[in-house]
């Protein structure tokens, strides 16, 4: 099977899929395009005993402590019912894995400073909090903010 993608800027958005005859994967593949492209991009969160609905975009970071999972605003601070490899499959190409217990959302990222061990601290635009990437998943975390900003 082969996977072409056209960009074309001045087009209308389409997926075309050309196949010799429909079968039990294809359809699979049908509802797994459709599904995500339905797919609204909140989360619902709690913050005390307020349930939230926050978008996926304002979010900074996830960080989990515990068996608890933790969803970060510049300003606040939620609950999150998700563990972090469900949150994983759930978040956009924006966010990456930093360490064992981050995922952060690169298009937030300010600096990152790395350190001579190898662990980089990530700094965020607008606030003053910061999360620190482990060496193993650094190029990663890179990789992710070059391909989210050259769009």
């Amino acid at each position: 099977m082969k996977v072409t993608i056209e960009i074309d800027p001045d087009g209308q958005e389409e997926i075309v899929i050309r196949v010799r005859e429909a079968n039990a994967a294809l359809r699979r593949l049908n509802d797994a395009i459709t599904s995500a492209l339905a797919r609204k991009n909140d989360i619902a969160v709690k913050k005390g005993d307020a349930e939230c609905y926050l978008s996926v975009e304002e979010l900074l970071f996830f960080e989990a402590d515990g068996k608890a999972v933790y969803a970060h605003t510049a300003r606040d601070c939620f609950s999150c019912p998700l563990h972090l490899s469900e949150l994983e499959r759930l978040l956009p190409g924006s966010y990456a894995r930093a360490s064992k217990s981050v995922i952060v959302n690169t298009a937030y990222i300010r600096s990152l400073d790395r350190s001579p061990t190898g662990i980089a601290k990530a700094t965020f635009r607008n606030c003053e909090k910061t999360v620190y990437i482990s060496r193993m998943y650094f190029k990663a975390v890179r990789e992710t903010i070059e391909e989210t900003r050259l769009k």
